[in-house]
């Protein structure tokens, strides 16, 4: 795209505003890919002579920094190399710093039970779990310090999962987690500093330490100490001025840091030729009507946007992806002038294992400007997480050069080609358009078979009806601190206040008539119709019988088969055999009817069950082909339909029999161990109507409607969008 430049500057870091600070770097190096940005962070650390201090989302103390053996004698994972480094050095210390996470993450994380695991096998570890955020918040930050003098940040995590090289090939078998197990393709970018800018990311650290409850060390920033700047990494710039960007929320008196959001909105506002970004989310309000402006404008940059085709599992593709393709319509309505261009990297032979995930946080602006840093284009990046960006502005040729370089390498690594064939293309356009040359490019691999990997098209729609069902976008992705008016205002917005009037009056109701009931089974002579204690010797007598487990079992498949709501025998069930027998009879009789009803479905066959599914049974069967496990939980958590309908149409799908029975068994479980509280409660109320059994019965069935409103909030097919196409696929149509 040139070296020329074009009327003022993109942007001006001004500190207070748009950054933190401007610090000076002796030496920066930018690094793509983990293969050598965990490669040089190992040199790094092994450099180190006073301090390392890490901060992080995500942290794994096997996390293998480098796959092949090393040649200095010392361990390859995160937690063995620390410990030898302290073990060899007696000056050295280690702070870890390690966001405090959410539940959710929980099968994700290195499980730290009964103190900090592995984190507490050396007396010069400090360990801290950071817990000091508002609700529903995250310590995004990604930064090592080394004695002060050295800074990393960016987007790598120093955990399993990241580790890829820039091939990203399908098969790769070093790309596997501490347990062998292998995962898809990995990218993201990663920045080394030194001089006052590495100080000012020592800075950072220790200001997070306080905010975090820990007594922070001294500053190292000054002290002699070795070079750490790791060898073998020569600098890309030397002598420039870095801004430093943040995103903190407003906690505990602490005010709200915006910075990395009013960079962004400056860099968008500033580009003139084109915008390359990189981008794990496509979600931020505010960063999107920038783009609508830029693109409404009759002369603008181009704008080339890469994100990964998903965002992860299935949760976050039926949440940040379903608000992606909400932006997408946006840009894409906005796109009058044909400038906008949307990617994903399709690698080749990945088929349904995954997709290359894009975990950067990379934008480029006319080859001027360069950020590289923790933040998403997602509202919670904007204002409700911790985040850290580096920006370089470009004041000298040398700079856009590099800029540029770095442009070049990345999209020649995403089209299978080398840097000078953009180079060249560029050249040859003249100055024109990044979108067209990047149309031309694409188009040259057409008909010369399959590229390891390719931009692909992406063409993300919303789904009209998950897109009814999904909250607002302020409550799945907040751009600032869940303040109790501000949740009232979001779920009362006018788009969703007919469904709470709906909700709320259904809740009060419901309420109301538990009350009712309680007071006039105390107070009226139906208390003394219906004794709770003959009721409950007479179930008692079946439950002692020894048959009396089988016999339930098979009323439960019977009468399933027959169409009774599942729901209501489970109830039964529990008042006979109690809490955890009824449970568990329960959930022996619903995996059994389960299976009979799936049988039943096979055995009629694709056209009967299309007729009785009213011509829907092709979109059921692709979702549940395509994302069967977790579609069968959550039909199973919220009945979208009846328990035997479900079990029928899934037996004419092309669903497996194996994961059939994994859904049905995660999905019924909750909703068992919910309905058998419920029981519990009413069978207390029933017996002696105490202030104690009314609350618990209320807990249970705000319990049951909460996990109903979970389950239809995050049902998967109805968030499937068209467009995540294969190769094949495509290549006619681009």
């Amino acid at each position: 795209m040139g070296a020329k430049r074009v009327g003022h500057p993109v942007v001006r870091l001004e500190p207070g505003r748009n950054c933190w600070r401007r610090a000076r770097a002796e030496r920066l190096a930018w690094f793509v890919d983990g293969e050598d940005t965990f490669a040089a962070l190992r040199r790094s650390l092994i450099g180190a002579r006073r301090r390392i201090a890490i901060v992080g989302w995500d942290l794994h103390s096997a996390f293998e920094l480098v796959r092949e053996p090393p040649d200095d004698g010392l361990p390859s994972a995160l937690g063995a190399l620390l410990i030898a480094l302290l073990e060899r050095n007696p000056t050295l210390e280690v702070y870890i710093l390690l966001w405090d996470w959410a539940p959710i993450y929980a099968l994700e994380r290195e499980p730290l039970f009964f103190g900090n695991g592995p984190w507490e096998a050396h007396e010069r570890i400090r360990f801290l779990l950071d817990d000091a955020h508002p609700l529903a918040a995250s310590h995004h930050q990604k930064l090592v310090s080394i004695d002060g003098r050295l800074g990393w940040c960016g987007g790598f995590d120093l955990s399993r999962w990241r580790w890829d090289t820039s091939a990203h090939a399908a098969g790769d078998p070093r790309r596997r987690d501490p347990d062998g197990t292998p995962y898809a393709p990995f990218h993201d970018l990663h920045l080394l500093v030194d001089g006052e800018a590495g100080a000012a990311i020592e800075a950072l650290v220790l200001d997070r330490w306080r905010w975090a409850g820990g007594e922070p060390p001294e500053a190292l920033a000054g002290v002699a100490s070795a070079d750490p700047w790791p060898d073998g990494v020569t600098p890309v710039l030397r002598d420039r001025v870095v801004g430093i960007a943040r995103t903190l929320p407003e906690y505990r008196g602490r005010t709200a840091v915006r910075e990395s959001e009013r960079l962004y909105l400056d860099l968008v506002a500033g580009a003139r030729r084109f915008l390359y970004i990189e981008n794990q989310y496509l979600t931020a309000r505010s960063v999107g009507d920038a783009l609508c402006r830029s693109l409404g404008r009759a002369e603008g940059p181009d704008i080339v946007i890469l994100v990964p085709r998903e965002t992860g599992h299935w949760l976050e593709q039926h949440t940040m992806d379903a608000l992606r393709a909400r932006m997408l319509a946006r840009l894409r309505a906005a796109d009058r002038h044909e400038r906008l261009r949307v990617y994903y990297p399709d690698v080749t032979g990945l088929d349904d294992r995954g997709c290359l995930m894009v975990h950067a946080k990379l934008m480029i602006a006319d080859d001027e400007v360069v950020r590289i840093g923790s933040s998403n284009l997602s509202n919670r990046s904007m204002g409700l997480d911790s985040e850290c960006d580096l920006c370089i502005v470009a004041e000298d040729a040398e700079t856009r050069a590099a800029i540029r370089a770095l442009r070049h390498r990345l999209l020649a690594m995403f089209l299978s080609l080398d840097p000078a064939d953009v180079a060249a293309a560029e050249a040859e356009a003249g100055g024109g358009r990044l979108g067209r040359v990047l149309d031309r490019l694409r188009a040259r691999r057409v008909g010369s078979g399959a590229p390891p990997v390719r931009l692909a098209v992406l063409r993300d729609r919303p789904d009209p009806d998950w897109q009814r069902q999904l909250p607002d976008e302020r409550l799945v992705d907040p751009h600032q601190p869940l303040d109790p008016q501000w949740i009232a205002d979001a779920v009362a917005s006018p788009e969703q206040r007919p469904h709470v009037k709906r909700r709320l009056a259904v809740g009060i109701g419901l309420v109301g008539l538990l009350a009712i009931l309680a007071a006039a089974w105390q107070w009226t002579p139906l208390g003394q119709t219906l004794d709770p204690e003959a009721l409950a010797a007479a179930l008692g007598r079946l439950a002692e019988a020894p048959w009396g487990m089988p016999t339930m079992v098979v009323g439960f498949i019977a009468a399933s088969l027959a169409s009774v709501p599942v729901t209501l025998l489970i109830m039964v069930t529990v008042l006979v055999f109690g809490g955890v027998a009824g449970a568990l009879v329960s959930l022996v009789g619903a995996t059994l009817a389960a299976l009979a009803g799936y049988g039943m479905g096979h055995w009629l066959g694709r056209p009967a069950m299309a007729r009785l599914a009213d011509g829907r049974l092709e979109r059921l069967d692709r979702r549940l082909a395509r994302h069967g496990i977790p579609t069968m939980v959550t039909v199973r958590i919220v009945p979208v339909a009846p328990f035997a309908v479900i079990n029928l149409v899934a037996g004419a799908s092309r669903l497996h029999l194996r994961d059939f029975l994994i859904g049905t068994l995660i999905g019924m479980i909750p909703g068992i161990a919910a309905l058998a509280f419920l029981s519990e409660g009413l069978l207390g109320l029933l017996r002696d109507g105490s202030p104690q059994a009314a609350a618990l019965l209320l807990v249970a069935v705000f319990l049951v409607i909460g996990l109903g409103w979970l389950g239809r909030r995050l049902a998967p097919g109805r968030g499937r969008r068209a467009g995540h196409e294969s190769v094949a696929e495509t290549a006619a149509e681009d």
